[in-house]
Formats: C-alpha cells, sequence, structure tokens
C-alpha cells in the first residue's frame, strides 16, 4: 500500500501499521477514549460500552480513513469519548500521538490528521460530530 524508498531498497507498508498507530493513540488517552464511527445503528446500552476490543479490516475501514496522495497520506480516525472527558483535549491527544508515531514509522509527517467525535458515551451514546484537524 504505502512505499517508501530509501538508499537501502524499498519500503512496503500496510494499513495495519496505521490501524495500530491509531490504536495506540487511542490507548494513550487512559481508557477514554474508543475508536468506532457511531452512526446508531449499534446498541447504546451495552456494557463495557469503551472497554478494549478486536475489530476486523471491515470495522477498522469504517472508523479509520486513509488516503494516498502523491506528496503523503491523510488519515482521518472517528471516535466514541467517555462522558466527562475534555473533548478537545482527547483529539489533541490522539492527533500529536498519530503526527508523532507516523513521522517515526514512514520518515515524514502525514499532510493531516482529522479526528472525528462522533459520539460521547455514558450509559447511552449521545450522537456529536466534533472535527479535529491538524
Amino acid at each position: 500500500m504505502f512505499e517508501i524508498s530509501n538508499e537501502l531498497g524499498q519500503i512496503h507498508f500496510s494499513k495495519n501499521v496505521i490501524y495500530r498507530i491509531c490504536h495506540d493513540a487511542a490507548e494513550s488517552c487512559d481508557g477514554e477514549v474508543r475508536i468506532q464511527n457511531y452512526k446508531g445503528r449499534y446498541q447504546t446500552k451495552r456494557p463495557g460500552l469503551l472497554t478494549p476490543r478486536t475489530a476486523s479490516i471491515e470495522e477498522e475501514g469504517e472508523a479509520i480513513e486513509i488516503q494516498e496522495a502523491d506528496n503523503g497520506i491523510t488519515i482521518k480516525v472517528y471516535i466514541v469519548v467517555r462522558f466527562g472527558v475534555s473533548i478537545s483535549g482527547a483529539a489533541n491527544t490522539m492527533i500529536d500521538h498519530i503526527y508523532r508515531e507516523v513521522e517515526s514509522v514512514f520518515g515524514q509527517k502525514p499532510l493531516s490528521v482529522t479526528v472525528v467525535v462522533t459520539g460521547t458515551a455514558s450509559k447511552t451514546i449521545a450522537k456529536r460530530n466534533i472535527e479535529f484537524i491538524k
């Protein structure tokens, strides 16, 4: 998917590398954030709403969008935050973490990173649509 050429040759990266970076960014928020593109189709009352889970590639494609251009990549991550957490603080923490890690792995910063808060979770998920871009 993503290729980097250097003096040693070409390096190929899959989308899973960026998915892992995004999940690590969510984990850096101390369990207050979950990567999820909430569209109101999930059951809203369920235990462990923000507990870690394993997602398939199809589910990841809904919650993390990656676009490759000639001069870099753009990343868009959809999240749900726990009620009472600073939405802007969690989003900016994730954006900074993604920038740092993508630069360390790929050797260049992404063109843009967007975090979209699709909901806040307590006993139910309240829909939101708040976008943070850097």
